[in-house]
C-alpha cells in the first residue's frame, strides 16, 4: 500500500541514521585497525592489533557477524514481493531503500572482517556477493527507467501512453499549451535520443535527464500561458516518460536478463556463507565480545 509523505520522510530519517552509524562504525574499524590491514599478511600475526581485528576477532568477528545478517535480512525484500500474505507489507519502493542499503553495508563489513584476504571456497562466496552488489547498483538504474503506478507495480507501453495523454490534455487544456508547444515539448523530449542505439541512448539517459530542468525552463517561456511549478512538473513528467517509452522494450529486456544474472550469485552467495558459518561454529568460533 502507498506510503505518505510524512511516512516516507521518516524512512528517509531512519536510513540516514543508519547510514550515518554504518559509516561510523568503518570509520572506526579502519582508524583502529588501519595499520594492522597494512601490514603484510606474513606478518600480521605478530601485530599488537591481530587478536582483535583478524576474522575470528573481537572486532573482526563482530563484523562479519553484523554483515551477514544484512546480508540474511536483505533476502526479506525478495519474500515480500513473492508472498501473497506479505504484499500489503508496505510499500514496496520503501522496502527497495533498505534492501539497498542492506546491500551495500552489508558486503563492506564483511570486506572488513576478512582483512582484505580471501582465498579457498569463502572466496566464491566474497566475489559472489561482490558480484551481486556490483549488479545491483545497475539494477536500480533499470528498475528507476520503468514507470510505476502508486503501487509499485510495472505498467505497461499502453498504460504509460495514457498516462502521457492525459498529461497533454492537462496542459493544453489548464495550462495554455498549444499544438505548436507540444510538438516542441516532443522534440526536446526525443531529439537526444534519435539516431543512436539503444543501449548508448540509455546509458547517456542519466545526463540528458540532468540538463532537463534548464531545457524546459525555456519551453514554458516560448509555448505555455502558465510558467508555473505545476506547468513544470507536468511537462517534465511527459518528457520522462516519454523517454522511458522510447526505451521501453530495451529496458523491460535488460531488467529480464539482470534478474537471470543477479539470482544465481546471490544463491551461490548465500549458500557458501552459511557453509562457512557453519563449520566455524562446528570448530568452536565463537564472538567474545570485548576479550582480549
Amino acid at each position: 500500500m502507498p506510503v505518505s509523505e510524512v511516512g516516507k520522510k521518516t524512512h528517509s530519517v531512519v536510513l540516514l541514521i543508519l547510514s550515518l552509524l554504518t559509516a561510523g562504525l568503518v570509520i572506526w574499524v579502519l582508524w583502529g585497525g588501519g595499520d594492522y590491514y597494512l601490514t603484510p599478511l606474513a606478518e600480521r600475526p605478530r601485530h599488537e592489533d591481530f587478536r582483535a581485528f583478524r576474522p575470528a576477532g573481537r572486532v573482526g568477528h563482530g563484523l562479519g557477524i553484523l554483515g551477514s545478517v544484512m546480508i540474511v535480512t536483505l533476502l526479506v525484500y525478495s519474500l515480500r514481493k513473492r508472498l501473497r500474505f506479505m504484499r500489503r507489507w508496505g510499500d514496496l519502493s520503501i522496502w527497495l531503500r533498505y534492501h539497498i542499503f542492506l546491500g551495500v553495508a552489508g558486503p563492506v563489513l564483511i570486506t572488513l572482517h576478512t582483512t582484505f584476504k580471501v582465498d579457498g571456497l569463502v572466496a566464491v562466496s566474497y566475489w559472489s556477493m561482490v558480484a551481486v552488489a556490483l549488479s545491483g547498483v545497475f539494477g536500480r538504474y533499470l528498475y528507476q527507467q520503468i514507470p510505476r503506478n502508486m503501487l509499485g507495480e510495472t505498467l505497461s507501453s499502453d498504460q504509460i501512453e495514457t498516462r502521457n495523454e492525459e498529461i497533454l490534455v492537462e496542459l493544453a487544456a489548464n495550462h495554455g499549451v498549444t499544438d505548436q508547444g507540444v510538438g516542441a515539448l516532443e522534440k526536446l523530449a526525443l531529439k537526444p535520443l534519435e539516431n543512436r542505439p539503444a543501449p548508448v541512448a540509455l546509458l547517456i539517459l542519466p545526463w540528458i535527464n540532468f540538463t532537463l530542468a534548464r531545457q524546459l525552463q525555456s519551453w514554458m517561456v516560448g509555448y505555455s500561458a502558465k510558467t508555473g511549478s505545476r506547468t513544470r512538473d507536468l511537462a517534465r513528467n511527459w518528457v520522462l516518460q516519454a523517454r522511458r517509452l522510447h526505451l521501453f522494450h530495451l529496458i523491460r529486456d535488460l531488467f529480464h536478463y539482470w534478474h537471470v544474472f543477479h539470482k544465481p550469485f546471490a544463491f551461490i552467495m548465500i549458500l557458501i556463507m552459511i557453509v562457512h558459518v557453519a563449520v566455524a561454529v562446528a570448530l568452536g568460533y565463537t564472538w567474545e565480545f570485548g576479550s582480549r
